[in-house]
């Protein structure tokens, strides 16, 4: 129990590792809240609130922070626990749980990753509506940092016109 709560203490005091975008700018279109595309082994997706639409690029860089050779490994609980923590803070949301969290160690194609992660795929509250977000944690506890890649206004809300009735 004390390893497990100073394990939550050391993370809440450790700033999240940024990830660095690489590759191909990325495109300046809006896209859906719940829009999520897998580039080689990045995630896009979007977060609307505050009256903007910001895209975020979360990948885990090929030289990741601390060295990760450690005698343990972040548990699937903490690591799930350091991501609503880190999420609330982060994307300004509430009411924020863990969907999923999976143990990623190879990239798409196969290769091994030379930093293993989890990706906690969670839902919280940002501007009103519930969203996806996203957090990937190392497996000595550190986070990594999506890149917003883009922002723009949000849409306007759609509302359905009344019809005058002519008299």
């Amino acid at each position: 129990m004390k390893i497990t709560f100073l394990l939550l203490v050391a993370l809440a005091l450790t700033p999240p590792l940024l990830a660095v975008e690489k590759g191909k700018k990325a495109s300046r279109s809006p896209k859906k809240n719940t829009e999520v595309k897998a580039e080689a082994d990045a995630i896009n997706y979007s977060v609307t609130g505050g009256g903007t639409v910001k895209n975020y690029r979360l990948e885990i860089p090929d030289t990741a922070g601390k060295p990760q050779e450690l005698p343990f490994k972040v548990s699937e609980q903490a690591a799930a626990l350091a991501a609503v923590h880190w999420a609330t803070g982060f994307y300004g949301a509430s009411n924020v749980a863990a969907n999923t969290v999976e143990w990623k160690t190879t990239h798409k194609n196969g290769t091994p990753l030379p930093y293993p992660y989890y990706l906690v795929n969670m839902t919280g509250s940002v501007g009103g509506t519930s969203q996806p977000l996203y957090a990937a944690v190392l497996q000595n506890g550190e986070l990594v940092r999506p890149v917003e890649t883009t922002s723009a206004p949000a849409p306007p809300a759609k509302h359905a016109k009344s019809k005058k009735s002519k008299a």
